[in-house]
């Protein structure tokens, strides 16, 4: 798909998702109204190669919608969970289309994962719980469920296992 097609296709979806809510666009960026006098702009790109890489995360959401197995969807999570092992978001330091649309193309993937799959994929996992936690972004979308300590640890709940450090620990005075 052209990219021109692409951005037409991606800002058509995010109209649908906002059901029609103040969405500005100009060359270089999209501006979402999301309610409550809150505005994010930014969302498509900042500079030329924010847009290119936003533009090959749009393309690349709709391969993740037409995933039809779960084998499929594991391998674009353990691709994705790679990718976000030292990020916060897919294009550069703040939120971009790309992860708004990544978000709502992921949530039916997320949705039949279980907590220990969501431990195996913990970047993505990660991305995904900090992206849903905006109910303007999540929209109609349920709020599903994470846990925040590790699950399997390796040990039985029978027993305690205690690491000590061979350093001193500094003393209170």
């Amino acid at each position: 798909m052209a990219p021109t097609a692409v951005k037409a296709a991606s800002l058509q979806f995010l109209k649908q998702v906002y059901h029609g809510k103040s969405l500005s666009s100009s060359k270089t960026d999209v501006t979402l109204d999301v309610g409550d006098g809150r505005k994010v702009s930014g969302i498509i790109y900042v500079s030329l190669e924010d847009r290119m890489q936003v533009e090959q995360w749009l393309e690349y959401r709709l391969y993740i919608e037409s995933l039809q197995d779960v084998e499929s969807e594991r391998a674009v999570l353990q691709e994705l969970n790679s990718y976000l092992q030292d990020k916060v978001y897919f294009v550069g330091h703040s939120l971009t289309v790309a992860d708004i649309l990544l978000y709502h193309s992921l949530h039916r993937v997320f949705k039949h994962l279980s907590f220990h799959d969501k431990e195996r994929f913990i970047n993505v996992s990660r991305w995904f719980n900090n992206v849903q936690h905006d109910r303007r972004l999540r929209q109609s979308l349920t709020l599903l469920p994470f846990v925040r300590s590790p699950l399997y640890s390796g040990t039985s709940s029978h027993s305690t296992q205690v690491c000590v450090s061979s350093r001193q620990l500094p003393h209170s005075q």
